[in-house]
Order: structure tokens, then sequence, then C-alpha cells
């Protein structure tokens, strides 16, 4: 029973192989002292013609310590270095856009809490004036009552359905009544502000602000007029800008785990209209979504 032996070219031990049937061709074998898995061509000789480890294209006839073939030639450490330049690049880069998106989205957390927590009321202010035009659909209306949280408020006639009142900054429900008019009612918020605030015109003041017109319609009953900015801004901003803020968030993780570029825009583009502070987060927010493309490639996919 003719046998050859072998080294086994990961351990170098000799292994013996026993031929039986056929003399020649290719033998699995299992090193004893590494169990290696290895492949042994035999020629019709019945020689030793290769050995390696199966799926490893080195053989134990290769000179030990050379280079293999297929390995790609590098001039000095250039490539490693460039790679790992790149790297370091590529998270900075990512890093900070992370931060951006982040960033606006904090503040708009801030901001929803702000505005969430406003006080209906701001005893401490000095109370400021306010103007109030009242008219219907072809004249204004000088014979008004004014009423403020129900209370009948002392006001002053300044002719052309333009009356003035004092009121401390927070929240109140006007209700202004007139003859052969509908009553309307009107819920607002204040702002604290310094006294006669205008832009232009100092006989006016800002609309919505210190300056609210009502409407009125001939005829019996009452009717809701719109409620100013502010005080829709104090009833829904804070829900949706705290929902805009968690979806930004979870677009500051996407991109900082580079999972998705399209997920990263969408929460890059809610932490913009989160509007934290207003003008910072928008601002911030807007910069992430500019700097954006320019890490797309090193998303996991773009969609």
């Amino acid at each position: 029973m003719p046998s050859t032996t072998y080294n086994c070219p990961d351990c170098e031990n000799e292994n013996k192989l026993i031929l039986l049937g056929n003399d020649y061709g290719s033998f699995e074998q299992k090193c004893k002292k590494c169990s290696s898995k290895i492949e042994v061509e035999i020629d019709k000789k019945q020689n030793v013609s290769k050995v390696r480890s199966k799926g490893n294209t080195a053989t134990q006839f290769e000179e030990k310590g050379a280079v293999p073939k297929d390995y790609t030639k590098m001039s000095g450490d250039e490539p490693i270095l460039q790679k790992k330049e790149v790297k370091n690049k590529r998270e900075k880069m990512v890093s900070v856009v992370t931060f951006l998106i982040l960033s606006a989205s904090f503040m708009g957390f801030i901001t929803a809490g702000g505005l969430y927590y406003s006080p209906d009321e701001f005893p401490d202010y000095d109370e400021i004036k306010i103007q109030l035009i009242i008219k219907n659909q072809t004249s204004s209306i000088d014979n008004a009552e004014i009423y403020v949280n129900g209370n009948l408020k002392e006001q002053k006639n300044l002719g052309n359905g333009s009356y003035e009142i004092f009121l401390k900054p927070g929240r109140h429900d006007f209700r202004v009544i007139a003859t052969n008019h509908a009553t309307a009612n009107m819920e607002v918020y204040i702002p604290p502000q310094d006294n006669n605030l205008s832009l232009v015109d100092y006989d006016k003041g800002l609309q919505g602000v210190n300056l609210f017109v009502f409407n009125l319609e001939e005829g019996n009953g009452e009717k809701q007029l719109d409620s100013n900015t502010y005080n829709l801004m104090i009833t829904w901003c804070p829900g949706l800008m705290l929902i805009f803020s968690l979806i930004g968030t979870w677009g500051a993780w996407t991109t900082y785990t580079l999972q998705s570029y399209k997920n990263a825009q969408i929460g890059a583009f809610f932490s913009i209209i989160a509007m934290g502070f207003f003008i910072i987060g928008p601002i911030l927010g807007c910069i992430a979504l500019f700097l954006l493309p320019r890490i797309k490639k090193f998303f996991n996919r773009s969609f």
C-alpha cells in the first residue's frame, strides 16, 4: 500500500498520506497537529506536487516570508496614510452635520417648552396701550362697548372706530358689543413689549401685537373672530415643534450612524421647521441640509 508524506502549510507539521485505490490526483486531508483542512495533489509518479490549505492559494513551496503574487503593490505607506486621512475627514464631516441637526432639534425642544409654559398673565409688567379698530363692511363704529375677560373695560374713543385701552401682557378674551351688530369675540395673546410699539406710523400699532381689528356683522347673535398669531402659536406650536424636534433628533442619529441618506435629509428638514429659537435653529438646519450631499457617498444606502 503506497504512501507519501507532506508538511502542513499552516503549522509545518509532517503528515502521512496513504494512497488507496487511486495512485495520483487530489486528496483532502486533515493535519494531525493543527486540524487544518489540507488539499494534497499527487502526480502520476506518486510525488507530492502541491499542498495548500483549503481555500488558500498559498502553497508550501512558496518562499517563506514572500509577498503573495496577488497582493496589490504599494509604494511605502502612502496608500495606508491616505486611507486614514480620508477616514478622519469623513468622520469629522459626519460629526459636524450631526451636530448641526441635533443642535437645531434641541433648540426646538427648548422653544416648545418655553411656549408651552408661557404664563397667561404677567403681573409684574406695566399696562401697555392697546388699540382696537371696530368697523363693519361700510363704515366705522363709534358706539361700541369693549369687554375684557368678562368685564367692561374703560376705554377711550379716538374717533373713526378707533379705541384705546390699557392692558398688561398675557392672554385675554375680548368681547365687542355694538347696537344692531352681532357680538364679536376674540381670544388674543399680548406678548411682553414696549409701550407704543410700532414700525413706521406712530399713530398705529402692530396688528396682532398691540393693534386688533374687529369687523362686525350687522344683525343679532355672536361671532367668534380668529385669534391673533401669538395666541395660535401658544396653543398649537408647542406640540408641533416637539414632534418636529423628535424627527430631527432621529435624523441626527441616522446621520451619525450613516444608515440612510434620505432619512438624514428628512431629519434635517424637520429640524428647520422645528423653529428652535425661532431664527438660530432654522439657520443651523439649513446649513446641515446644505452639507449633507457632501457626505452622501458615505451612507449605507441612499434611500
